[in-house]
């Protein structure tokens, strides 16, 4: 589509009177576009929901939960966390698995004006202590899986603690108390309505990138409702240049697959936090697995499937995918990692009524920034799509911070009022990220004539693995601490499967004997398994430097990727 004819479909459905009217307004000293009709808080958010209240909102294997249940079970939560003492500001976690649960608490915490901390369940206890640490947790949700983990971890003691679906705990810890035992007195409980400003706190997701250990991304009701709104606006100028997308009484009601973790930015505001105003049914499953994917799709006629791109190419390639009626999916594909060429190709070829589709965004741009589908996709495989409108700007620039001309490379910067408002304890790195309303990404690329951009390397230390960002700093860190270890260069090698692998080359101190296991099992022992390196060399000689004395990375890493490639023919 003509990028003209998008522009003047764009400034037609954000008129004055439109639903989604644009106007101007002023945020941390920085003016944006804003929706004039935007609920006020996620409060509000939910609220929305009630108007398909007795349709089927979450399901999770064989329990149902309706938009009425799911907002009534929140408010029992927000009642059970003001009787808990939790007050506007306080951080209070989640760790567990996609269960109910999560979306209880999350909406309870977020409808009393507390900030929700979404943990990675995929964390170590060295982990999780430092998230607690670093977040200042006042309660945790937790299940039992990670229960396990905190009550190892010394500053959990303070922590009040609900375990999810792991009752048996209450019994031995004083301080944890069962999920039941948590709202036994809010039964019927009306949903609180304090007041919650737009642009007050609302989570903090933890993200790895070029430092030791995780940031908090900070963002805002105003931040995440304007990332929601975004995609609809951006799916409303699709059906105003094709009117075809539009149907008035489809015949599969929209249902979407929850197939990443909630504590992921596209987990918890593309899928579960886009699903309350359009009355979008949202799909749990206990953990991933394509072949029960295409069952549930079936099962449940699902119509969105978005993913990592890994996810939708296991789906494709299954041989069972043409057992399965997936006559009801009309766009699948995913974002969190670059999407190959020919996954795109494969998905188009399968899918009998649908179109592939992927797009980029951040945990700092709250997941809305670039989308791209269909022919689009199709014709330019390699790239990650237009900046949605009109919420979405993006500028290249160069090292001085001077934006580019067309087709030229470099860093790609994000502006728009979904924005994250900083890191949290971090001034320092919030001020090196967010300059003037733009996230300065990381990532390096171009932007054609067309306003598609495409993303050609990172800039920042970091391995995009099946969708989970991993900060290399994080995993060197750990690396250094075997007693072995002289020194070591941790980066990323393409995978097939997964997008990128982490690798690793290590030199040992003199006179000591270290294996690729031994850094595998050590890496194991402190950080999250996805963090742990599938390709280890342990090396005598010290690795090679840059005229500045730093490691040699990309030489390291062609290095890797041309043994790779040679054990793969071997096979």
């Amino acid at each position: 589509m003509n990028i003209e004819a998008i522009r003047a479909a764009s400034a037609r459905v954000t008129a004055p009177g439109q639903t989604y009217e644009v106007i101007r307004a002023r945020i941390d000293g920085v003016t944006f576009n804003v929706f004039k009709n935007a609920p006020l808080n996620l409060r509000e958010l939910y609220r929305s929901s009630l108007e398909h209240g007795h349709k089927d909102f979450y399901v999770f294997q064989d329990e149902r939960y309706s938009f009425g249940e799911t907002w009534r079970q929140a408010a029992r939560v927000a009642q059970g966390l003001l009787a808990a003492g939790i007050k506007a500001e306080d951080r209070v976690g989640i760790a567990a698995r996609n269960y109910p649960e999560w979306i209880f608490a999350f909406m309870g915490i977020t409808s009393i004006g507390a900030v929700a901390v979404t943990m990675n369940a995929w964390w170590s206890s060295e982990e999780l202590a430092y998230g607690i640490d670093d977040s200042g947790l006042t309660l945790l949700f937790a299940d039992a899986e990670r229960l396990e983990r905190v009550l190892t971890i010394p500053a959990a003691q303070r922590l009040k603690l609900v375990a999810l679906r792991a009752d048996h705990y209450a019994d031995n810890h004083a301080n944890v108390v069962t999920w039941h035992q948590f709202l036994a007195d809010t039964t019927d409980a009306a949903m609180p309505d304090a007041a919650i400003a737009p642009d007050a706190n609302a989570t903090i997701l933890y993200t790895s990138g070029s430092t030791a250990h995780p940031k908090g991304v900070l963002a805002t009701h105003r931040s995440i409702i304007h990332a929601v709104m975004g995609w609809e606006c951006g799916g409303a100028i699709a059906v105003e240049l094709a009117p075809e997308l539009a149907d008035a009484s489809p015949e599969f009601p929209p249902a979407m697959i929850l197939t990443v973790p909630l504590f992921h930015v596209s987990g918890l505001n593309v899928q579960f936090m886009s699903s309350f105003r359009g009355g979008r049914k949202l799909v749990g499953m206990y953990k991933w697995d394509p072949n029960e994917s295409l069952r549930l799709i079936e099962a449940e006629r699902i119509t969105q499937f978005n993913g990592v791109p890994t996810m939708s190419w296991e789906m494709v390639q299954s041989p069972n995918f043409h057992k399965y009626d997936t006559h009801s999916l009309k766009s699948m594909g995913g974002g969190g990692a670059a999407m190959a060429p020919e996954h795109s190709r494969q998905i188009a070829k399968q899918l009998k009524s649908g179109v592939p589709g992927t797009g980029y965004g951040m945990t700092e741009t709250n997941g809305l920034g670039t989308s791209i589908s269909g022919v689009d996709l199709l014709e330019r495989g390699r790239s990650c799509g237009r900046p949605i409108p009109p919420m979405v700007e993006i500028k290249i620039v160069d090292a001085n911070s001077h934006a580019v001309a067309r087709g030229e490379t470099g860093e790609i910067w994000i502006r728009g009022a979904m924005n994250f408002r900083g890191y949290w304890n971090k001034p320092e790195a919030t001020r090196e990220t967010l300059k003037d309303g733009w996230v300065c990404s990381g990532d390096l690329g171009h932007m054609d004539d067309e306003d598609f951009v495409f993303i050609t390397d990172r800039a920042k230390d970091m391995v995009i693995r099946g969708g989970e960002n991993i900060g290399c700093q994080e995993v060197e860190a750990a690396i250094y601490d075997h007693p072995s270890v002289s020194e070591c260069a941790v980066f990323g090698v393409p995978d097939e499967r997964l997008g990128e692998a982490i690798a690793a080359v290590v030199m040992v101190k003199p006179n000591m004997t270290l294996q690729p296991d031994d850094v595998r099992a050590h890496v194991a022992a402190h950080l999250a398994r996805f963090k742990v390196p599938e390709h280890v060399w342990v090396r005598t000689e010290q690795l090679p430097r840059i005229a500045s004395g730093k490691i040699y990375k990309r030489g390291l890493r062609e290095e890797a990727i041309v043994k790779l490639a040679a054990t793969r023919k071997l096979e």
